[in-house]
């Protein structure tokens, strides 16, 4: 049986002094990660950073809680 996958949305601000502290952070986990995640798409809005990814239940729960956000990739969770 093939282990389940778990998805989460990050957000990360990043307002002109590059690279902020929670785009550090998720810099980190992704690095941390990234033999057991899948980054399914990301998206900037300049200040704005978003990653939609999917991976083990270990991988996601240590996505710190602050930069995690709802969106339709989490079915709103």
């Amino acid at each position: 049986m093939a282990p389940a996958i778990h998805k989460a949305t990050i957000l990360a601000m990043d307002p002109g002094e590059h690279p902020s502290e929670e785009y550090t952070l998720v810099e980190k986990w992704l690095e941390k990660w990234q033999n057991q995640i899948t980054v399914a798409d990301y998206s900037s809005g300049g200040w704005e950073h978003m990653w939609d990814v999917s991976g083990s239940k270990q991988a996601i729960d240590d996505i710190p809680a602050k930069l995690r956000c709802a969106s339709r990739w989490t079915n709103w969770k």
